[in-house]
């Protein structure tokens, strides 16, 4: 997923606001798209530089995460708390692989798709984490057989002309320690020279596959690692460095066909991206952001019109960065809480309501009981106004740069993360480009 412990998100983004342009610096912009947008693409569906990435995450399905999917989780031992250790559990469990294959086929389907297409969405964001993609090492103790529902995700996407970018959501050792890397409290991926060359493999493979004539072009990104959490400058260079790898591995990987490179800006800003891997020596590089105000306590604290506001303002940082890259924000939620049921981990509470010990305390807390659960009827009609313009606020401010991509399609417990109820209750419009807030 998205980012469960992003407590620096406001913080980056107005560091960057303040910070000086590019022109400031003496370099000189780059010209994007210069191969003329019919070479690059077919017409149909989503084309990079040509309208808006509308998309919405898979979220929960190739790559487990305990708040998505707790019926997975809760009846397990305390210690299980992601992929990993949901591995390591069921392989001495009499029928190891029937309870996720059970998942697999049935969390997100063609019909699903369908639904997705007829909203007016035009990209899917699937994630997928190394463990599928490239052999076990060291009893690593993943079970396999995702790789192959990935095939077919994007193949029912060719025949709905919905795009899709395909987002390395884990990598080896633990990229940033979250459960959605697949190894929480885990982060080993900068400083082992193995972890990184595991990573290039997985990424070489997935271009070489999803490049072939049989998926139609549909894959027009593939995003080389989701959300890494670099703690210092040389984990900052370590990451330029395995960027600028990752980039030569797809160019040499994609069968002579176009794909763009989407980089997460890793908690940098984007502004500190602005002069990385630009024309002519790089071309079709995408910048991927996630926005979330839940994760800090100022935000958190904001009443619905302060942090509507606070989303506007976010327009010129996109644009500016979308002049240098295309730049996308690949996961936001119309809700404005951390109150999803084990969206801080498994067995942790949130900051709204100061059940989360890991965090300070919030000065004035809220009653998660109102924001989250599984039935929306439950919600207050102010709560249902909110999350509507919200979501409308914040699809057109991404819409100032390439897009969005929103987090995520549906949930078990969270109607308030989940993109396929607010459709059905109404605080997500149909079609999407609809404004009924204004």
């Amino acid at each position: 997923m998205r980012l469960v412990s992003m407590i620096f998100t406001s913080l980056v983004l107005g560091t960057i606001k303040a910070s000086p342009t590019y022109r400031d610096r003496g370099t000189v912009p780059r010209l994007r798209n210069t191969i003329p947008l019919s070479s690059r693409q077919d017409d149909q569906g989503f084309t990079w530089g040509h309208e808006p990435m509308r998309g919405v995450n898979t979220g929960g399905w190739l790559v487990l995460e305990p708040w998505i999917t707790p019926s997975l989780f809760r009846d397990k031992p305390e210690w299980v708390v992601d992929e990993w250790s949901y591995g390591v559990y069921m392989g001495y469990q009499n029928d190891t692989m029937g309870e996720i294959k059970q998942h697999w086929n049935t969390w997100f389907q063609y019909a699903e798709l369908k639904d997705i297409a007829a909203v007016g969405l035009n990209t899917i964001r699937i994630q997928i984490g190394f463990w599928s993609i490239i052999p076990l090492e060291n009893g690593e103790p993943y079970l396999i057989g995702a790789y192959e529902y990935l095939k077919m995700a994007v193949k029912w996407a060719a025949k709905l002309n919905l795009k899709v970018m395909i987002d390395l959501h884990g990598a080896p050792g633990g990229q940033n320690g979250w459960d959605n890397s697949g190894f929480r409290n885990v982060r080993e991926w900068f400083y082992n020279d193995t972890n990184i060359s595991r990573t290039l493999t997985a990424i070489q493979i997935l271009t070489s596959e999803f490049t072939k004539d049989v998926y139609s072009n549909s894959v027009v990104a593939i995003e080389v690692l989701n959300e890494p959490f670099p703690y210092n400058a040389n984990e900052v260079n370590i990451l330029k460095s395995f960027y600028q790898a990752a980039y030569q591995s797809i160019r040499g990987s994609s069968n002579g066909k176009r794909i763009a490179v989407a980089l997460d800006q890793a908690y940098q800003g984007l502004g500190v991206w602005e002069g990385f891997m630009q024309e002519p020596d790089y071309h079709d590089v995408a910048m991927d952001t996630h926005i979330y105000s839940m994760f800090d306590l100022n935000l958190l604290s904001m009443g619905y019109n302060a942090n509507l506001d606070w989303y506007c303002g976010q327009a010129d940082y996109l644009r500016q960065s979308n002049n240098i890259h295309w730049t996308i924000v690949g996961e936001f939620t119309p809700a404005n809480t951390d109150c999803a049921f084990w969206l801080n981990g498994r067995g942790r509470g949130a900051r709204y309501d100061n059940t989360l010990n890991t965090s300070k305390a919030l000065q004035f807390p809220g009653d998660c009981s109102a924001k989250t659960g599984s039935d929306p009827s439950k919600f207050s009609a102010e709560y249902v106004d909110y999350l509507a313009r919200s979501f409308e606020i914040q699809s057109w401010v991404y819409e100032q740069a390439s897009g969005y991509v929103v987090w995520c399609w549906k949930t078990e417990q969270a109607a308030d993360w989940s993109m396929q109820t607010g459709i059905t209750y109404g605080w997500i419009p149909s079609p999407i480009t609809a404004k009924p807030h204004g």
